[in-house]
């Protein structure tokens, strides 16, 4: 899978999230060296990993990356299951994560554009341990639905049980 042929045909596909997305890839590269990851996979998987919000408008924000998993199959034509997850599970994060998964869900959450209260330690986290930053970031996450009254993923919350009984 050429990566620019897939930014060409992300950028016709979903303008708006277009820069959202090279800035996720970008980021899930670095992380990628960084841990020793696989970095195309992980600059398709980050490229890739919001291609569902578009069909998605108006959803609850997890709706997205399931949508996009199948997206990324059937419009863009790809098919490693390893990336297909860490599209899918972007937003949740599940149980024993792959570390593209990992990756990706982290990448997207600290990529250079991201402005909110806590991010500038969840960065530094990220190239120090990924699991404490997806449990800072599930936390966070958490706390932010509870205090809207909003729906809770499930998977969030077994995410965050699995990672923090790893530790």
């Amino acid at each position: 899978m050429d990566i620019n042929e897939l930014k060409k045909k992300l950028k016709n596909f979903n303008p708006k999230m277009y820069d959202h997305c090279v800035r996720t890839m970008e980021e899930a590269e670095k992380l990628a060296v960084h841990y020793g990851a696989d970095r195309e996979k992980a600059k398709i998987a980050g490229l890739l990993h919001d291609c569902g919000k578009k069909m998605t408008k108006g959803s609850d924000n997890l709706t997205h990356s399931r949508i996009g998993a199948n997206f990324a199959e059937e419009v863009f034509k790809v098919h490693d299951e390893e990336i297909l997850n860490a599209i899918m599970y972007h937003t949740t994060g599940r149980e024993n994560m792959s570390l593209l998964e990992k990756i990706i869900f982290v990448a997207d959450k600290i990529e250079p554009a991201r402005k909110y209260e806590g991010v500038e330690r969840l960065r530094k986290t990220a190239y120090y341990d990924i699991d404490d930053a997806i449990i800072i970031s599930l936390e966070s996450t958490i706390e932010y639905v509870k205090v809207r009254n909003l729906d809770l993923d499930n998977d969030s919350l077994k995410t965050l049980k699995f990672l923090k009984e790893g530790k």
